[in-house]
This record gives structure tokens, C-alpha cells and sequence, in this order.
């Protein structure tokens, strides 16, 4: 059974789609994703620049949209 400071340490998963949802489409709609048809380099490149541009993504955020979208929307 894990200890207290075990449980705090293990990682947390994130659920990216929701991450996208809530913090992408404050500039723009889904649907510019969905068609972007993009890389895992392609897609982290354009999290860096919309993180950039004052998207609110911390690291892990980004990390986790990034496979999302890799995933959900690469070629």
C-alpha cells in the first residue's frame, strides 16, 4: 500500500481534450484544429507559438495537448 508522500508524488494524467476545448477555442474555433492535420513536431511547434501569443498552458498542459492532438488530429 503507498504511503501518503507516494501518493502525492505519482503523477496526476491529464485530460487534454477538455484542456483544449477550454483554453484553445478562447481565440479560435475547433473546427481550425480539427482540419490542421499536423505532426507531433508540427503540433508542439504550434503550442510553443500559441503559448507564446498568451495561451495559459503550463508545462505539463502543453505536454499533454501536444500527444492529444498528435494523436486525435496528425496525419
Amino acid at each position: 500500500m503507498p504511503t501518503p508522500e507516494q501518493e502525492e508524488a505519482a503523477p496526476v494524467a491529464l485530460d487534454a481534450k477538455p484542456l483544449l476545448e477550454e483554453r484553445c477555442t478562447s481565440c479560435h474555433d475547433l473546427g481550425r484544429v480539427e482540419r490542421a492535420n499536423k505532426t507531433n513536431e508540427e503540433w508542439k511547434a504550434m503550442v510553443e507559438r500559441m503559448v507564446e501569443k498568451g495561451a495559459q498552458l503550463n508545462q505539463a498542459e502543453q505536454e499533454a495537448v501536444i500527444q492529444y492532438l498528435a494523436e486525435t488530429y496528425g496525419p
